[in-house]
């Protein structure tokens, strides 16, 4: 009798669970790369009675839910229903152990892969969050022994985890960029700044290392400034989708769901604006300025919360003689604008390159170590 074998396929997996939503890459196999984007709410500890309002219609990255013993657990937009906003207080390491079965089980559906396989997975978190990283790897882990059904399919996954600081990925790129024109990044300093919807991040990275001293991750973001100058126009929370639509798309007349009609928020758009850059440039003037004494210094700028303020920066760094050490994200990558077009999400997101950035320079790693290690 001959006897054959099947090779269990591996899924590669890089995420970024961020407090406005959750960006993936992943790979099956030998298949190409595949951005995901996700809903970043997580509605955990439902009862079996929840399910029978859910189908299997539908992406499944827009109906994602778990059964884990008698749990349900309901991951992205699908959670909305359960929660009354997502809330960028809470620290998201605490549920990013469903976030990661949920997206492995988005991945499984939609390559229609067999219901037992092992996965790779690299997780960017959060400067403030790292210290969580072996609750996260415990939690996960125990989900993929245990075993979970996605959407009333059974799975058996093999999960292996590894954590790395947000920023990391952007890190990687330059260092492959000064690579290919033969200077070594372990020679400049390299400064990345997120510009997040919850707060603001600096990573220094020196003589090939991320250094403690000079990173931080307590800066302003967006969100909250944008809730505090909303309430101070007399914004009421029905129209914050209206405002934040105007300010990301810079088109001031919007729907007002407050007052049923077309409303021009051109005002209170270029208040949020301005608020938003005078707690930046604060914080900037405090924490990065210092730190650009030296020619050979980069600075690298991501974040979905970047584009809100490109303009203000641009200019700042131009009369700052510094716009030839400054770099965006979203421009660092030749094919990232081309990868990310295929999403459907990215029609209303003008600042999707960036967002993802981080997650692609982060799996390009990926992919570049295994081929190390297979070569």
């Amino acid at each position: 009798m001959i006897r054959t074998s099947l090779r269990i396929p591996k899924v590669l997996l890089v995420a970024d669970l961020g407090s406005s939503a959750s960006k993936f890459f992943y790979r099956v196999g030998e298949s190409t790369s595949t951005p995901l984007w996700m809903g970043a709410e997580v509605a955990p500890h439902l009862s079996q009675a929840s399910l029978p309002r859910f189908g299997a219609g539908g992406r499944p990255q827009d109906d994602a839910w778990l059964q884990i013993g008698q749990e349900v657990v309901l991951v992205g937009d699908v959670a909305r229903t359960y929660l009354e906003g997502n809330s960028l207080t809470v620290n998201k390491a605490e549920l990013a152990a469903y976030k990661l079965a949920a997206v492995l089980g988005v991945v499984a559906e939609l390559e229609n892969s067999p219901k037992a396989f092992d996965a790779l997975v690299w997780l960017a978190l959060p400067l403030t969050e790292l210290g969580t990283r072996d609750e996260i790897r415990i939690h996960f882990q125990a989900l993929c022994q245990q075993g979970f059904s996605f959407r009333g399919q059974p799975l058996q996954i093999q999960g292996s985890l590894q954590v790395f600081p947000e920023g990391f990925g952007l890190y990687l790129n330059r260092k492959q960029q000064l690579k290919s024109i033969g200077q070594a990044i372990n020679q400049r300093r390299t400064l990345i700044v997120m510009m997040g919807h919850r707060n603001l991040s600096v990573l220094r990275f020196e003589a090939g290392s991320l250094k403690a001293a000079g990173s931080s991750s307590n800066g302003p973001g967006f969100w909250p400034i944008f809730e505090k100058s909303a309430r101070s126009l007399g914004v009421t929370k029905p129209d914050y989708g209206a405002l934040m639509n105007a300010i990301v798309t810079g088109q001031g007349k919007q729907i007002s769901a407050a007052r049923g009609r077309l409303f021009d928020f051109n005002e209170q758009l270029a208040a949020c604006r301005d608020n938003y850059w005078q707690a930046v440039k604060v914080y900037w003037q405090d924490h990065v300025m210092p730190q650009l004494e030296s020619s050979q210094v980069d600075v690298i700028i991501s974040g979905g919360a970047s584009q809100v303020l490109r303009s203000h920066l641009e200019g700042y760094f131009s009369e700052l003689g510094l716009a030839e050490r400054v770099y965006f994200a979203d421009g660092a990558y030749e094919h990232l604008d081309a990868v990310v077009k295929t999403l459907p999400e990215a029609a209303q997101n003008g600042a999707m390159a960036l967002r993802m950035a981080d997650g692609y320079g982060l799996f390009r790693g990926l992919i570049g170590t295994l081929n190390q290690v297979a070569a």
